[in-house]
């Protein structure tokens, strides 16, 4: 059994609509997480910290990493696993020191991190495949085979065709709605509803799940119902991601 929860849903800082964005998978062997917003935080209570875990992150913006400041709140009984974005490690370790965070002596567990040029030779217990995809700075979009299920990860990006090829007859999609129904910032590549929904039908994904909902634009359920809505008339098949929300593979 896959078990998804959406741990943080919004995009760009919390609200008392959610936390920034993270998402975990849960099987019976370990736990994958999905960017570490604040969201991770709700880890603690959940994650049976006796099983390896990975996270995986897709670029390096502060409402994706922010929550690696708080791993120390937690205790995991083996080595973790994070995952930088393609070409992110450098940056990543720069920002996971000293005077920006904790000194990571100090975080009682083992940490590795590994780039995901790596990750085909990391001899991981699932496959996962990266590529880049297009944002404002270098991000990484993931595909996952976990249990002879496809589960996609896809922030924040535009629409490409990596993206596409990421989630071809994916089982599961988690992708983003940063805009609002109908806008469209060539310079800032995210997708509104109506884009979400064309890549689900251009790559025949089963279901996707929306989330990071910009924080500024996405400031009630109700907004985010209305974008949801609007992407249900090209793909049916589209769920609005709440935080807490679980889903079972």
């Amino acid at each position: 059994m896959i078990k998804i929860t959406a741990l943080g849903t919004n995009g760009w800082f919390d609200t008392q609509t959610g936390s920034t964005t993270c998402m975990m998978i849960q099987t019976s062997e370990y736990t994958i997480v999905l960017d570490a917003g604040y969201g991770i935080t709700k880890i603690k209570q959940l994650v049976d910290f006796s099983k390896p875990a990975y996270i995986f992150l897709s670029h390096l913006h502060l409402d994706h990493i922010i929550g690696l400041h708080t791993l120390d709140y937690v205790k995991f009984e083996l080595p973790l696993t994070i995952v930088a974005p393609l070409q992110g490690k450098k940056a990543l370790l720069e920002i996971l020191r000293p005077p920006y965070t904790t000194d990571w002596k100090r975080v009682p567990y083992e940490v590795k991190v590994l780039e995901a040029e790596e990750i085909a030779s990391s001899g991981f217990p699932f496959q996962v495949k990266a590529l880049p995809l297009i944002h404002a700075v270098p991000d990484t979009g993931y595909r996952f085979e976990i249990e002879g299920k496809v589960i996609a990860f896809l922030l924040d990006t535009g629409y490409c065709e990596n993206a596409v090829a990421l989630a071809k007859d994916a089982d599961f999609v988690i992708t983003e709605c940063g805009m609002l129904p109908g806008d469209v910032q060539p310079g800032w590549p995210h997708m509104n509803p109506e884009v979400a929904a064309k890549l689900a039908v251009d790559s025949g994904a089963r279901q996707m799940l929306l989330i990071h909902f910009g924080a500024g634009a996405y400031d009630t359920i109700e907004k985010r119902q209305h974008a949801v809505d609007t992407g249900r008339s090209i793909y049916p098949n589209l769920i609005m991601g709440l935080d807490n929300m679980e889903f079972i593979l």
